[in-house]
């Protein structure tokens, strides 16, 4: 699946900014009464939804992400022709007045989505995502947006709706300042009113695959310049969906985990900033700088892959800035919190490869203390026999190319 932009596809609602709230919460409190006027809500908690990704919960039992990939998977059965539409609010901090030093931030970030509705991608063709939030919304308001083309009607019968967050956060020069997504509901609009709730609707799901893997990387990872060419003004030409990595979960019938951040790397970042990827990997929202804030034992990967050293240049060959050392006791603390089923990727290349000698350094350290350690060769793929590269990015066709390789890579070492 390739997850990149179109049209704005926003449930076509008109509201006043005095009675948005109160349209909102009429919607929202369908949770309890079951159906008014032809729709039906169905809460983030219904046991029948499905989620990938880093998730947090809210107090009110919504579900707020921020990391690229993160998913939200529904089987329903619809009693007539309906319009599924998802709510969604985000939150997003200003920055500091006059921000200097580790209080810089790049700016606003809009948050694309792509939605498949059985297994058919939704949008305009192409590589264009399904919706996005709004520079326009407001911090934590939330507002529907249709989850098929054009906000065309789905038809009466059984179906599956997969939606996908095909960007990552505000890109930060400094202190990540809190830009997360938060996740109340989708409703289901019917032409005539039904009696019915959200029971009645959704249908206990497929299980998700068994195999899980995680990844662990910056912009290479996340996707950053993959589509060379952006259709949306202050969109970062970024689709998650079409990445070596969110591919790789594809291609081995995998769930993914993804925590990757453009910018940032293992000791040192490309651009400023205090907060490394270590501590990125121990939250449950990247943006939100509060560590160790991840359930380990929610979500347990068969296989851990990393890709960091690109930001951190001489860094990573500087012996005092101890890149070796930090990167041992990630992947200590990885094997410790997952357990020594564990299987580890170390990863360098294709932007540059100064940090594959420590990276050798790391996976002999890390083998002799009892780890399942590999090394993941993503060398020479920018070359550009497998594809044009993109801001001196990987391409979605060197993204596919890397996938293609990675995936013969780890099936092989974990005998899949």
């Amino acid at each position: 699946p390739q997850a990149l932009r179109s049209q704005p596809n926003r449930c076509q609602c008109t509201f006043r900014s005095s009675d948005l709230t109160m349209a909102v919460s009429v919607v929202l409190g369908v949770l309890a009464t079951g159906a008014v006027g032809g729709r039906v809500t169905i809460a983030p908690t219904d046991p029948d939804l499905q989620y990938i990704g880093r998730i947090a919960d809210a107090a009110d039992g919504s579900k707020m992400f921020d990391m690229p990939g993160c998913e939200i998977r529904a089987t329903m059965s619809l009693p007539q022709e309906s319009h599924v539409q998802v709510t969604m609010s985000q939150r997003h901090l200003p920055p500091p007045a006059n921000p200097v030093g580790n209080s810089k931030n790049s700016g606003f970030e809009q948050n694309f989505f792509v939605v498949w509705v059985d297994g058919v991608r939704q949008g305009l063709g192409g590589h264009n995502a399904t919706f996005w939030t709004d520079k326009s919304q407001g911090d934590d308001v939330p507002l529907m947006f249709n989850v098929t083309t054009d906000g065309a009607p789905i038809p009466a019968g059984a179906h599956t709706i997969r939606i996908l967050k095909a960007t990552e956060a505000d890109w930060n020069g400094g202190d990540p300042i809190p830009n997360y997504v938060t996740f109340h509901g989708i409703s289901v609009v019917t032409d005539t009113a039904v009696a019915l709730s959200a029971a009645d609707i959704t249908v206990a799901p497929p299980p998700l695959p068994t195999r899980k893997i995680e990844f662990l990387g910056d912009s290479i990872t996340a996707g950053f310049c993959n589509e060379c060419e952006s259709v949306v003004a202050d969109a970062d030409r970024e689709a998650y969906g079409a990445t070596w990595d969110f591919q790789i979960g594809e291609l081995l019938g995998a769930q993914v985990h993804t925590a990757a951040w453009s910018g940032l790397g293992m000791v040192h970042n490309c651009c400023g900033g205090n907060t490394t990827m270590p501590s990125i990997f121990s939250r449950a929202l990247a943006t939100v700088n509060t560590d160790n804030t991840w359930n380990w034992s929610s979500w347990v990967p068969d296989a851990l892959v990393v890709n960091l050293g690109t930001n951190d240049g001489g860094s990573a060959v500087d012996p005092k800035a101890h890149y070796v050392e930090t990167y041992i006791d990630l992947v200590m603390n990885a094997s410790a919190n997952y357990g020594p089923q564990l299987e580890v990727f170390l990863a360098c290349g294709p932007m540059s490869e100064t940090y594959c000698a420590p990276v050798q350094d790391v996976l002999s350290n890390v083998t002799a203390k009892g780890v399942k350690a590999h090394f993941l060769d993503q060398r020479g793929f920018l070359n550009g026999t497998f594809g044009k590269a993109c801001c001196g990015h990987p391409s979605i066709e060197v993204d596919t190319a890397m996938a293609e390789n990675g995936a013969a890579f780890i099936k092989s070492a974990l005998g899949w």
